[in-house]
């Protein structure tokens, strides 16, 4: 297939997988080879990859996109200190392309200048002012200068406690986190034993300062403390009310505060405190510290144009520092990414239920709801030091029709954050599925296009379609009712969503695989979009339509082998779907402790 073919197959409205085109132009007899290297953040590893390239004259926009979008999944997953790029520089064509690409990518620009492909570069520099590094670059030389690959000395064996103990040995009272776009679920264990959850809804990117993503956290960390005490001390008729009311999942911030601003009075001292709090927060979180900044959690902040965004996202950084006070001497808070917390999950329950040499390659996972999250825990039992943003890959370079929308329409394939059309965010989340729906249903079932106004899922405005946020939040009604569709109407235009989000989670297994080539290659799935059996199985079918025999595993019932989960799968009220990250959490804090 030549370059016109895949333009041709973009205009007519239909998607153009990367890794199709990367199999074409690697084939093209031919291409031009531009040679990258890329100094990773930790010391002394690189990661090498060559994109190959035919004649520019075939269709310049198009091979431009490719590379773009090839450098940017590279950089959006693994950071980085310096990407160095060799080519032969008598081919002008190429040296223009490739001197481009600082421009392209912002460097030297101010972060807030920054759009498209430059906001990796923002997290990049981020994660490297964590650590005391400087500002990222990109370099362009003649292929002669290109070093020799050194060889990579073996990674040292580094002492660590087993899944398996740390499931066994758990002790003290403790609390996961799982942070997410639509709501906050937490659980409290003491010892090994579940005493209860909570559920908190809320919308974060309709925030416009940093105070508005912290207080919560730090206000509901407050309240199951007090919940604790109770339990435990017992307390007034009155204080027992307040707290039935808070702990409740439609309880109001106004609910919330009353009851801890009674009960931090009525208690004061006696609150007890954690010995660990497990969690995960949906974005790049690196030496316990989130040091992202360009998720569309934060775009209602990033957006507001009265503050310093730089110095108040710092503020979010130091979460681990505000939660310490809320753990007793020598108690442990520890977070990470959503996506690495779903792959420790997925871990430490295969390893407990079926032995440690299930994981020994490690586990890879993605978390389907509001996004997509990606994790990896690889063969040595660690979490990459990496940003692993692959929501942000660009896997369609086509679909072209579907640019012409705004990011925050239903239809459009335009990132929330970056604007840049293509990437996982529109493809294997929640946002997929109501993109897909509009886009088949106004095809090929009017009624049920129609049966979605008529619930409230959909507003038809003079400026798009969008999901009512207020003031009902449609989004998790309107997920439900397209997951129970496929069984309700047994039909193909129905099925048809869900096999082609498979097709866009195969289409990311070949992305990881050709960036990181983990090991581990089974995926597990965690979320809402997979507690569906049917739309489960649907994914699968669509999966295997591109990557023959590919594992997808979903995190359901059949993985609760340890203590906290089981009592999970049991409880008549909550499920595993909703959450095994905030169990997880629970267990990764307590994970090498001693």
């Amino acid at each position: 297939m030549r370059t016109a073919e895949f333009v041709r197959i973009a205009k007519e409205g239909r998607p153009v997988y990367i890794s199709d085109v990367r199999r074409t132009f690697d084939a093209d007899k031919g291409k031009s080879d531009i040679h990258c290297i890329l100094d990773l953040l930790e010391d002394g590893k690189q990661s090498r990859f060559v994109i190959s390239i035919p004649p520019l004259a075939e269709g310049e926009e198009f091979i431009k996109s490719y590379v773009y979008a090839r450098i940017y999944n590279v950089l959006s997953s693994l950071g980085g200190k310096k990407l160095s790029i060799y080519i032969d520089t008598k081919n002008k064509d190429v040296l223009s392309l490739t001197n481009s690409l600082s421009d392209v990518f912002g460097i030297g620009a101010a972060r807030k200048d920054r759009i498209g492909y430059g906001r990796s570069i923002n997290v990049i520099e981020r994660m490297l002012g964590s650590v005391g590094g400087c500002d990222f670059n990109i370099d362009v030389q003649d292929i002669k200068s290109m070093p020799a690959a050194a060889k990579e000395g073996l990674k040292p064996v580094i002492a660590k406690v087993s899944y398996v103990d740390t499931a066994k040995n758990l002790k003290g009272t403790l609390c996961g986190i799982d942070i997410g776009g639509t709501d906050i679920k937490m659980a409290v264990s003491i010892d090994n034993n579940i005493e209860f959850f909570k559920e908190y809804d809320w919308f974060p990117a309709n925030f416009t300062r940093i105070n508005q993503l912290i207080d919560p956290v730090l206000l509901l960390v407050k309240l199951v403390r007090h919940q604790l005490t109770f339990n435990a001390l017992g307390g007034e008729e009155k204080i027992g009310r307040l707290l039935k009311r808070a702990m409740e999942k439609t309880a109001d911030n106004a609910s919330i505060q009353t009851a801890v601003a009674i009960c931090d009075e009525y208690y004061g001292q006696r609150t007890l405190l954690f010995d660990g709090i497990g969690l995960c927060f949906p974005d790049v979180v690196i030496k316990n510290k989130i040091v992202g900044g360009e998720v569309y959690k934060t775009r209602g902040i990033r957006d507001n144009s009265s503050i310093d965004y730089e110095k108040e996202f710092a503020r979010l950084t130091h979460l681990n520092e505000m939660l310490q006070p809320h753990c007793a001497k020598g108690g442990i808070v520890k977070m990470t990414n959503d996506g690495p917390m779903a792959a420790y999950t997925a871990a430490i329950e295969m390893a407990f239920g079926e032995g440690e040499e299930k994981v020994e390659d490690g586990v890879f996972a993605h978390t389907l709801g509001t996004e997509l999250g990606t994790g990896w825990v690889d063969e040595h039992g660690e979490i990459p030091e990496i940003p692993l943003e692959v929501y942000n890959f660009i896997i369609d370079l086509g679909s072209f029709p579907e640019k012409q929308y705004q990011p925050d329409d239903l239809r459009s394939i335009n990132n929330f954050n970056t604007g840049l059309p293509g990437t996982l965010q529109k493809y294997t989340s929640q946002s997929g599925v109501f993109r897909l729906a509009i886009k088949y249903f106004t095809q090929e079932r009017k009624d049920l296009y129609d049966e979605l106004i008529q619930k409230g899922f959909i507003e038809e405005r003079p400026e798009g379609l969008f999901v009512p946020i207020t003031p009902i939040d449609q989004r998790k009604p309107f997920l439900e009712h397209m997951m129970a569709l496929p069984e309700r109407e047994n039909c193909a235009v129905c099925k048809r969503i869900f096999e082609d989000l498979g097709e866009f989670l195969a289409v990311t297994w070949l992305e990881t695989e050709d960036i990181m080539h983990p090991k581990a290659k089974q995926r597990y799935l965690f979320g809402r979009l997979v507690k569906n059996r049917l739309c489960f199985e649907l994914m699968q079918k669509g999966a295997r339509r591109v990557v023959e025999g590919i594992t997808l595993i979903a995190a359901d019932n059949e993985m609760a082998n340890t203590p906290l989960m089981k009592q999970l799968k049991n409880d008549p009220h909550y499920t595993i779907a909703q959450f095994a990250q905030a169990i997880g959490a629970i267990y990764y804090a307590m994970s090498g402790a001693v």
